[in-house]
């Protein structure tokens, strides 16, 4: 029997566990009865773990015939603050919660694997960690003083030692509502960008729409930052560096003859090189305070660090390929670009420690009617592809303790 044919046998509490998350998704930190149902599950399934780390975080054991190897797998819980349009059985119950990033998924495929992975605890060396993180998406409750929550639930000793890990390698699967239902896409090297937060406060001098020449305008100060982050990205960075610097958000005014006194910026930026992203951060706050001062007004710079460079480990991505092409076939197997969206899960790489890699499962299935993309209000996934992914989480695993 195929180990397809093994996830076959359990494929509808599969969707019954997906369903039952969707329809109660949860914030990041907030995800309690998630963890409950994750802990249900681990006790029928005789798994031990531990509980509570970064206050909702899970992380369960799976010993094999010997020691060996140690490999963290990890799903994340977390839902998103959006309201779901979608007219589906299993619909959100919570208004303005939605999980339009599929964690409902990425929870169901790891409880799924850990159900086989039990059975056959005898068949490989080493040990196995599933981790139930929570947070992804980050959370405004403001519990820690960096975001997500892989960095939280490693700061609480997950790994161990955060200086020094326990664990040999990371992967995780992540759906792609874009990609076909089954196939599964993976890169080696830099594969997701990092993420970093900016917030910009510009003090002018107020005064009369009338007479800007009297007043120090903070709108127009923050138009020619803007142009001049571009600049700088275009003229200081090689053509070739996959980059990205975008404000998303500006406050100023109350009235549409008065020039205020102060304007506020907040924006991300965005790169898959470790080297740019430094220089992001050295130079930019110089070139805004600078644009600022021209003008005759001030610029307080504030860079809040994000997610790291996402930098899949090439022999485990490889094997991840290779297990790919043996269960799925090569058809099934999509090599994709880099992409400048983040991940906490690289956290887990310790800093270039461990080795780890994320790959995507496709979700997408336009006879079904699943188009929308991750993040959308409309976001669905063929549950159908939720067997491929528990299938991938155990084959790699396997394969991996046992090479």
């Amino acid at each position: 029997m195929s180990l397809l044919d093994e996830v076959e046998k359990i494929n509808e509490r599969l969707i019954s566990v997906r369903r039952k998350i969707h329809e109660n998704p949860e914030l990041g930190f907030l995800e309690i009865e998630t963890a409950k149902l994750i802990m249900n599950r681990l006790d029928e399934l005789e798994i031990p773990y531990k509980s509570g780390i970064a206050k909702t975080g899970i992380v369960a054991t799976i010993k094999g015939k010997s020691p060996g190897k140690k490999l963290l797998i990890r799903a994340d819980m977390d839902a998103l603050p959006l309201q779901e349009d979608s007219d589906v059985p299993y619909k959100s119950k919570i208004d303005n919660v939605m999980h339009a990033c599929g964690h409902d998924c990425h929870v169901s495929c790891l409880l799924g694997a850990a159900e086989i992975l039990i059975q056959k605890k005898n068949e490989f060396d080493g040990t196995i960690l599933l981790v139930f993180q929570p947070a992804e998406e980050t959370s405004p409750l403001g519990y820690y003083d960096i975001p997500g929550g892989a960095g939280p639930m490693i700061q609480e000793g997950a790994v161990g030692d955060p200086n020094n890990p326990e664990i040999d390698a990371a992967i995780a699967l992540h759906v792609n509502a874009q990609n076909p239902a089954g196939t599964v896409s993976i890169r080696s090297g830099p594969s997701m960008g990092s993420a970093d937060e900016i917030v910009i406060i510009i003090k002018g001098k107020g005064g009369h729409g009338s007479a800007p020449h009297m007043a120090i305008d903070p709108i127009y100060i923050s138009s020619q930052i803007y142009i001049g982050i571009q600049g700088f990205l275009s003229r200081r960075i090689a053509p070739i560096e996959p980059r990205v610097f975008t404000i998303g958000k500006i406050e100023s005014g109350t009235r549409h003859n008065i020039i205020s006194e102060r304007a506020v910026m907040e924006g991300t930026f965005r790169t898959l090189n470790q080297e740019v992203r430094d220089i992001i951060i050295e130079e930019v706050p110089k070139l805004i305070k600078s644009i600022a001062e021209t003008y005759g007004g001030e610029a307080e710079v504030k860079i809040h660090g994000g997610y790291p460079v996402g930098v899949n480990d090439e022999s485990l991505a490889k094997l991840i390929q290779k297990t790919t092409i043996e269960l799925l076939g090569e058809e099934n197997l999509i090599i994709p670009p880099a992409i400048l969206g983040a991940e906490d899960f690289y956290e887990f790489g310790m800093g270039g420690k461990v080795p780890v890699a994320m790959f995507w499962l496709g979700g997408k299935n336009e006879e079904k009617g699943f188009t929308a993309p991750n993040h959308s209000n409309y976001f669905d996934f063929d549950e159908d592809a939720l067997k491929i992914g528990t299938t991938m989480l155990v084959g790699v695993a396997l394969k991996y303790l046992n090479t």
